[in-house]
């Protein structure tokens, strides 16, 4: 959606597909998230196929560093969402490395002012056919962050009985 929007600069992608898509059926749903992996691809093909035309493959591909100390960072967006990287090196050593992956803003608690993370707010409200059967838990779960529903535990919010387990794997 961030694509569908003229606001960027000249040199980023524009595509209103589905900001398009998400104004015609009134907000997000499970086969709008899915249908924007999907969408996407396209594009990160053509992107890799454009990359593949440049290299050079009589080039260096890869200069050893020297330096002994320093600090980096770096962010894209994967397809499920930002992902981002920060390392501190001294001596030749890192000393220490932390990422923040698209799981983490997507699965992530409540902020200090009690706003819902992202697949939090997509439960809030969904229709489930069956309690001790919730496979809709487990539809909306993955059109966040596919890696994450391997095993779904369903609980009663007021009793805290567990409903049912669920393992994919």
């Amino acid at each position: 959606m961030v694509a569908g929007g003229k606001h960027g600069e000249s040199w980023q992608h524009y595509d209103p597909l589905v900001l398009d898509m998400y104004k015609k059926m009134g907000g997000a749903s499970v086969l709008l998230r899915h249908f924007a992996r999907m969408h996407e691809c396209m594009k990160l093909y053509r992107q890799a196929e454009h990359a593949l035309r440049e290299f050079k493959l009589n080039d260096p591909w890869y200069i050893k560093p020297t330096e002994k100390d320093g600090r980096g960072w770096g962010a894209t967006e994967a397809i499920r969402g930002a992902l981002c990287h920060w390392i501190d090196v001294q001596g030749g050593k890192i000393k220490n490395y932390q990422i923040i992956a698209p799981t983490t803003w997507n699965v992530g608690p409540r902020s200090s002012d009690e706003v819902r993370g992202p697949m939090e707010e997509a439960l809030i409200g969904s229709p489930i056919a069956d309690p001790h059967d919730p496979v809709e838990v487990g539809h909306v779960c993955r059109s966040y962050d596919s890696c994450l529903v391997c095993t779904v535990h369903a609980h009663d919010a007021k009793t805290g009985e567990e409903l049912a387990r669920f393992r994919t794997a």
